[in-house]
């Protein structure tokens, strides 16, 4: 993980093994929403977190710890 941004780092620690929205990663981490959306792409790339959409809400996205392979 010496790659990995701190901004990348602490959203990855956020998640932990739970599933969890945008606003609630920014107010635990107190990141800006710019600095989320920049680890949060980059996550996404490499695999190592998931986006779902929530069916109660498809405005609200939810992110999840994907799996890595390597």
């Amino acid at each position: 993980m010496n790659e990995f941004a701190n901004s990348m780092r602490l959203v990855l620690s956020s998640l932990g093994n739970t599933r969890k929205t945008q606003k609630q990663i920014i107010t635990e981490t107190k990141i800006s929403p710019r600095t989320f959306r920049f680890a949060i792409s980059r996550l996404k790339r490499m695999g190592l977190v998931k986006e779902y959409i929530l069916i109660s809400d498809t405005r609200i996205k939810v992110y999840k710890r994907g799996e890595f392979n390597g």
